[in-house]
């Protein structure tokens, strides 16, 4: 089953029989023609250090794949690794030891240079805490790998990053800087990790000159502090020897204690192999005897594939120095191709050099220094923010030349780069980019950044397309302080009912052909939306929402395009988390601690997504007839007793809405049932304890529905035991609602007139009101009621 068309994935069903051969085939095929390939035309992964495996590299570990050897344990002490893949990873590693100047060394393979960077911090926070380092401080540049700031996380070290200046690497006098801050924290060992080719610009730091500055302060301060240098070479490891022999980035400096290598990025190895270099002696603080075995391991992951030892002894031994050189140096004359095409495309960008490596940093001269995303994604490309030259920062793309690149697709390039970097600069800026008009008019204040009407406009299911008319704005995603198109406000008058009301649109000539048009008294707001909107609203074309006179507590009610009544919702929280009874003609859901936010997934962009996360959602069907009640579906996939992030990092979302649920079940029962049931029953006795959730109102609670003779009963009691909520609806109101609200068609908004709206506003707010909520007190229990009261059936 896997992903829904709701934005939740969850289990799929473990299949009960096997595939027979042919359709195992069918489905490996169809993954195969879904996975692009080096010589696919559409795509060229030039934003990404990676290229295919070399020949050798694939014929050894295919060869030795079978064999399923296992290469536990490190193999370059002596007297280790004498036979089989053992022994053709240490004839390995002992030879990359050699071209890192190591004079010698010990090491392993590992699954790539994340773990390796994780071992070679957690083997320089153990060789200070043996000297009586209490407190560890970990240094490194904020351009350094993701992986080492995780390694600063999982190890428990304090984290002090240094900023990049406009040379993008660590000078010595900002280590300087920041080692004597540390010190002056208190802290007693310093571990700092240096690079050796940035992912985002190929850059080397000095490591001669910051090694030898780490080496002093170390003797100087010998009796205080012990220091760790550690060398992340994952990218530089397999091109700096090749491409500038005299970089002294490597062993040959004594400071160096560790260096990561990533054989699979610029070492022509498949996926996943990676290499840990350590100066002997070091490893033992590592190294630990299985309490059940008795097995010595020095290793994070124990068990090793000896199929990667032997694709990497294939490749050293097989390229040797003189095949690496002329690989590299290939590279380097299809990076300067690269950079001829930038230049050709965009004679105004800015172009960093990277002498010793396959990469070409430029910052085009186009908006936002930004090339257009069909382009980018083509062409794999990422923008990275770093600093000018003349000050201030802006956006550069890194292209790397990699072993597979071909002259052909870097012509493809080029013409397409022409092509991009024109349309760029054509490019109409889009309305909604800059900050509002700070007089945002001071009726609508209270709800500039509402989320109840708004929220809903920025998703659309697969296949709906945004709107993308000429002089359209889209710009209600986030938050109207945001959106840089200021509303127009107008004052309407009394209305039928004598409330003062204030009518509001971005264009009020124009008042139904832009986003929508709003009606705005002191206690309810509507929405209409224009055609754009409907269709992408999940939710339906007209909006209500009704106060209650308590801050924490609103109605809302949502009409199809059509006038046709679609939902009334009762909401209860003044803060990110809401609880909610929703009433539909069919169904009443329940949803406790829910959070919705809208996003804007990429920095510079109109890509925008929504997300809905939910503690608990209780779903109560009712069927046209008397049955019992029955759980049809109970699903617990989060646990509220743990805290966790409620909401992804925007990056991680798709277009469509994204959710989550802690817990979901349906309940379905007849509408005309006068049997009571209740869900803590209807739960099996082994799942009862499931029944937790986070409330908006009261936090972490247990919460539990119920039904008797048309009345739907929530109640949640808070964890520990203190405060409680009950909330109660009338199941029938969403039908009763549906007959008594006239229809209000706006699937032709542009027919509307703005009296005919504020008088349904009026009527249908009126009508809201008499399901609005009343909030009492009674001692330690809190009572919330949202019932039919005074509405004739």
């Amino acid at each position: 089953m896997g992903d829904l068309e709701n934005g939740w994935t969850i289990s799929d069903t473990f299949p009960a029989a096997g595939l027979s051969p042919s359709e195992l085939t069918a489905g490996l095929d169809r993954a195969y023609a879904e996975t692009t390939g080096w010589d696919d035309p559409t795509v060229t992964r030039l934003g990404f250090a990676m290229s295919a495996p070399h020949e050798v590299a694939l014929s050894a570990w295919t060869r030795f794949l079978a064999l399923n050897s296992n290469n536990v344990g490190v193999h370059t002490p002596f007297g280790a690794g004498r036979a089989g893949t053992r022994r053709l990873e240490r004839e390995a590693l002992l030879g990359l030891a050699g071209l890192l100047h190591a004079d010698s060394a010990d090491g392993h393979i590992t699954s790539g240079a994340t773990e390796a960077v994780l071992q070679g911090l957690r083997i320089g926070r153990n060789a200070v805490r043996a000297d009586a380092a209490s407190r560890v401080t970990l240094i490194t540049s904020e351009f350094a790998h993701h992986s080492v700031t995780k390694a600063a996380e999982v190890l428990g070290l304090d984290l002090r990053t240094i900023a990049p200046g406009p040379s993008w690497v660590i000078e010595p006098e900002q280590l300087a800087q920041a080692v004597e801050a540390a010190v002056a924290a208190g802290a007693t060992g310093i571990i700092v990790a240096l690079t050796a080719g940035y992912y985002n610009s190929g850059l080397c730091d000095p490591v001669d000159q910051l090694a030898a500055l780490l080496r002093r302060r170390a003797v100087q301060l010998a009796d205080q502090v012990r220091f760790f240098c550690y060398v992340d070479a994952a990218h530089g490891g397999f091109i700096f020897p090749f491409s500038d022999p005299a970089l002294a980035f490597d062993f040959r400096n004594v400071g160096v204690h560790a260096m990561a290598l990533d054989p699979h990025k610029s070492g022509l190895l498949p996926y996943s192999c990676g290499v840990l270099l350590v100066r002997k002696g070091l490893l033992g603080h590592v190294t630990e005897a299985s309490p059940v075995t008795g097995i010595v391991d020095s290793t994070l992951t124990g068990s090793r594939p000896g199929a990667a030892a032997a694709a990497l002894w294939a490749t050293v031994f097989g390229l040797g120095h003189a095949g690496f050189t002329a690989a590299i140096q290939e590279c380097l004359r299809r990076r300067d191709l690269i950079a001829d095409a930038i230049r050709a495309a965009d004679p105004e960008a800015e172009i960093r050099p990277a002498p010793a490596s396959p990469v070409v940093v430029a910052g085009f001269s186009t908006p936002d220094g930004l090339l257009p995303k069909e382009f980018t994604e083509r062409y794999r490309l990422l923008a990275v923010s770093a600093p000018a030259p003349q000050g201030g920062r802006r956006s550069y793309h890194h292209f790397y030349a990699g072993h597979s690149l071909t002259d052909e697709q870097i012509a493809r390039f080029a013409t397409g780069l022409s092509e991009a970097v024109a349309q760029a600069r054509a490019a109409r800026a889009r309305p909604g980019r800059g900050k509002a008009d700070a007089g945002l008019p001071e009726q609508l204040r209270d709800i500039a950044a509402d989320t109840d009407c708004f929220r809903h406009y920025i998703v659309h299911p697969p296949g709906r397309r945004d709107p993308d008319e000429p002089g359209y704005s889209f710009h209600t995603f986030l938050h109207r302080s945001t959106t840089g198109e200021p509303l127009q406000v107008r004052e309407w008058g009394e209305t039928a009912t004598g409330r003062q009301a204030h009518v509001y649109a971005p264009d009020l000539a124009d008042p139904f052909g832009n986003e929508l048009f709003g009606v705005r008294t002191a206690d309810y707001y509507v929405e209409v939306l224009d055609r754009s909107q409907q269709k992408l609203s999940l939710v339906g074309g007209v909006h209500f929402c009704v106060g209650t006179g308590d801050p924490g507590e609103r109605v809302l009610m949502n009409l199809e395009s059509t006038g046709e009544f679609r939902s009334l919702e009762y909401k209860f929280g003044e803060g990110e988390f809401t609880d909610e009874i929703q009433c539909f003609r069919d169904r009443v859901v329940v949803k406790l601690g829910k959070s919705a936010r809208g996003f804007r997934r990429r920095a510079h962009s109109d890509e925008y997504s929504f997300s809905i996360d939910t503690s608990f959602e209780c779903t109560v069907e009712l069927a046209d007839d008397d049955r019992p009640a029955r759980l049809d579906m109970l699903r617990v996939s989060g646990d509220p007793l743990l805290p966790r992030r409620t909401h992804l990092l925007r990056q991680e979302y798709q277009r469509f809405p994204n959710r989550f649920f802690d817990i979901e079940c349906t309940v379905v029962v007849g509408a005309r049932s006068a049997d009571a049931w209740r869900l803590s029953d209807l739960v099996a006795a082994s799942a009862a304890d499931a029944l937790v959730a986070r409330s908006g109102l009261v936090g972490r609670c247990v919460p539990d529905v119920s039904g008797n003779a048309g009345e739907l009963v929530v109640t949640t009691a808070s964890l520990p035991a203190g405060r409680r909520t009950r909330m109660t609806v009338d199941t029938g109101v969403g039908q009763r609602m549906a007959r008594l609200l006239p229809v209000f068609d706006v699937s032709e908004p542009e027919r509307l007139r703005v009296d005919d709206v504020v008088a349904v506003a009026d009527h249908g707010a009126d009508l809201i009101r008499a399901h609005a909520a009343v909030r009492s007190t009674d001692g330690g229990t809190e009572t919330v009621l949202a019932t039919a009261v005074g509405v004739a059936a």
